[in-house]
């Protein structure tokens, strides 16, 4: 098989057997010739690894990689030491791709020389589908400045582009700038972090505005659980952030938006997270390790930003309370969310 145009690299852990099918079938639909499918078994428990093999022994352009698991951040990284493609692109093992976007996505990439090429995307809930809304222009060349008005589009969480998919990514820009994944950050806010460093090198993108990406949404977030070793190191995700931001040359321009960002998980923490009323924990216990949250350095700085764009009346709301430490009213307010929609 000659140098493939495209590898697309898939971490594969614990996916229903449904998902995953779905996943490698439209991969394997490609209208694009001559591409290569990395399906990373991350040490998956179940049959997802007998799955894998079972598709690459009917393809010879699918590889599967069976490793120890280490997280999603790892297996992608894996997959990238794996790669021969011109391009590549990550595609997660419970959702789906359209059969053209390999191929829309590689000759925009073409025709136009750019590093990167991002795509339009679909959230699909199960019964129903909404198609993201992303404030990127059809076809339009980002080069020079405008590259940067990108890196600074990736904090903006209302319409942001953090995700690691819906991306076709010039490999060699990778490889020279070994812009991998952090492994340490295994979840969380590790997309981000990743796209934050690969933005800073792109000289040129641009946009296929269809939505060939279709991601599979569950609500099961980071911020929305209980855990507050998981709010722990969302923290520690944004603090490593935050360091690479205040190397970075565009650092002024980041900084606001980066508050802005913060104060979202910051809010999420509080109305799905720790008040939430799920949460069997007495009242006085959610209060007492939320302030505690709250007392870290990082959290302290975004609650003092003025940069509230785009969060939204509702959270704009439970942020006032949060600053004023009306923590019972948040408490109370997300028990009346519960009822509301209980009876709906």
């Amino acid at each position: 098989m000659k140098e493939p145009l495209v590898s697309v690299i898939v971490p594969v852990y614990k996916v229903p057997e449904k998902f995953l099918r779905k996943c490698i079938e439209s991969l394997i639909g490609q209208t694009l010739e001559n591409i290569e499918i990395l399906l990373v078994d991350d040490g998956s428990p179940d049959d997802c690894g007998k799955i894998c093999d079972e598709y690459a022994n009917k393809n010879e352009n699918i590889k599967v990689i069976h490793k120890e698991n280490g997280g999603l951040s790892a297996a992608r990284n894996t997959g990238c030491e794996n790669a021969h493609g011109k391009w590549m692109m990550f595609v997660d093992g419970d959702d789906w791709v359209e059969s053209d976007m390999c191929n829309l996505m590689y000759n925009a990439g073409e025709k136009n020389n750019v590093d990167l090429v991002l795509s339009g995307l679909m959230k699909d809930y199960g019964k129903t589908s909404t198609e993201y809304k992303i404030r990127l222009e059809d076809g339009k060349v980002y080069q020079g400045k405008e590259c940067k008005w990108l890196q600074q589009q990736l904090l903006v969480y209302n319409a942001n582009v953090a995700f690691a998919y819906a991306k076709l990514i010039r490999r060699s820009v990778v490889v020279d700038y070994q812009i991998y994944h952090d492994e340490v950050l295994k979840q969380g806010a590790e997309a981000l972090e990743f796209n934050l460093r690969l933005f800073e090198k792109v000289n040129s993108a641009t946009f296929v505005k269809e939505p060939l990406y279709h991601y599979m949404y569950n609500d099961n977030s980071i911020s929305a659980s209980h855990d507050e070793a998981n709010h722990e190191f969302v923290i520690q995700c944004f603090e490593k952030i935050r360091k690479f931001i205040d190397s970075s040359e565009n650092r002024d321009m980041l900084i606001p938006w980066f508050d802005n960002r913060l104060l979202y998980v910051i809010v999420t923490t509080a109305i799905s997270g720790y008040f939430n009323p799920t949460n069997l924990e007495p009242y006085k216990d959610k209060k007492r390790k939320y302030k505690v949250y709250l007392q870290k350095k990082i959290v302290q700085d975004a609650l003092k930003t003025s940069n509230t764009k785009g969060i939204g009346k509702q959270r704009e709301i439970v942020l006032f309370l949060i600053k004023h430490r009306m923590f019972l009213i948040v408490n109370i307010m997300g028990r009346i969310r519960k009822w509301q929609k209980e009876h709906h």
